[in-house]
């Protein structure tokens, strides 16, 4: 439910970019100047969220910044400028950064627990949260409801039901009871993900490795239906169906990942992701009719959806502090899918969109390349 709702949140407001970009009368470098502000204030938490967990716990870290990152997202729709919509976006990136190491660092604590995998499933429930909140967000602004109302009605319900569930997340002595009692050999945890990477070169090739694949994920998700759109000119029903076939393909995926993943191994799904992945991004930059972009959407979904919870995983079981591991790893790939979107709106008016997409194939493959990265020594 936590996964759920934080991407609840996220899919309410992609679409009514649109309304807010209108209402303040943004020019398109001003709006991907604001889209940035969300970015930044996710990487700034990423650097501090080891800190934070330390000292207040995965369960109390997520009942403050899971209810603010609903709540701070009632801010765009009431702000008059570009200058407030970038600290309300900011402050909104903070609470975004917190939740993402917090939630992942609790359910890895939660499958050493049970010796159950659930990480794949929770980043199910995550792509479904996106759906659901596109969904709610899209039907509301074809009902004419301005973004300041939407805005307002449901972030708060999102917000107490947040942390109604995160209050029910185990506690810290459930933390402490699955982590061993013998004296740590590792060398004392700074909390800040920065220092992490940059004493273990083996976690930053881990937080290197999903990087091709989520920069597809957020390029998929927010630019597949404008090239549907403008380079294959298909009308409107093609192009809802293409993203929704994307992200049934990657929910559903996830949906089976932790049994997939038992099966065959971390290692050989990740590899098969980036093979998925790179022929999906790539098809898709060259297809020519709407049949060949559906074929490519399924790729992509397929390609995209186990490899970042895999990478989370592993980041919580290397030596040293979970959180902060996590953190380090999310520091790098999960800033790739928030900033992959403006990047391909920077290379699209110097290229094309085409060959916008078409570059982020190798990055992909890439991937596959470093997937050895997922079974490196784990003993803490």
């Amino acid at each position: 439910m936590v996964f759920f709702l934080e991407s609840v949140v996220l899919g309410n407001w992609i679409p009514r970019i649109p309304d807010i970009k209108d209402k303040l009368a943004l020019s398109g470098l001003e709006l991907g100047i604001a889209l940035l502000a969300l970015s930044g204030g996710t990487m700034v938490a990423f650097l501090l969220a080891g800190l934070v967990t330390k000292r207040f716990g995965k369960r109390r870290t997520l009942v403050v910044s899971m209810p603010l990152w609903a709540i701070f997202f009632v801010l765009p729709g009431v702000v008059s400028n570009a200058p407030q919509l970038l600290l309300a976006l900011f402050l909104a990136g903070l609470m975004m950064g917190l939740t993402e190491v917090a939630m992942n660092t609790a359910a890895d604590q939660i499958e050493k627990q049970y010796q159950h995998r659930i990480m794949s499933r929770c980043h199910g429930f995550w792509s479904l949260g996106s759906l659901v909140g596109a969904a709610i967000g899209a039907m509301l602004a074809h009902l004419g409801v301005v973004t300041a109302v939407h805005f307002s009605l449901v972030m708060p319900v999102v917000a107490i039901i947040g942390w109604y569930f995160c209050n029910r997340l185990p506690d810290e002595q459930f933390d402490n009871s699955s982590v061993s009692t013998e004296p740590s050999k590792q060398p004392e945890s700074s909390g800040l993900a920065g220092l992490s990477m940059l004493r273990e070169r083996d976690l930053l090739l881990l937080a290197i490795m999903p990087v091709g694949i989520m920069c597809v994920e957020g390029i998929f998700i927010d630019w597949s239906a404008l090239f549907v759109r403008n380079v294959l000119q298909a009308d409107a029903l093609a192009i809802g169906l293409v993203y929704a076939f994307f992200s049934a393909v990657m929910t559903t995926t996830r949906m089976l990942g932790d049994g997939l993943i038992d099966r065959f191994g971390a290692v050989a799904i990740a590899r098969v992701s980036a093979v998925a992945a790179t022929l999906g991004i790539t098809l898709f930059s060259l297809s020519v009719s709407v049949p060949m972009a559906f074929v490519a959407a399924a790729l992509s979904g397929l390609g995209v959806a186990i490899v970042y919870p895999l990478a989370m995983t592993a980041a919580a079981e290397r030596p040293g502090a979970a959180a902060e591991n996590v953190a380090a790893v999310a520091l790098i790939s999960f800033s790739a899918f928030l900033l992959a979107p403006p990047v391909t709106g920077f290379l699209s008016d110097w290229l094309g969109l085409r060959w916008a997409l078409l570059i982020f194939a190798p990055l992909a493959a890439l991937s596959g390349l470093l997937a050895g990265e997922l079974v490196k020594s784990t003993a803490r």
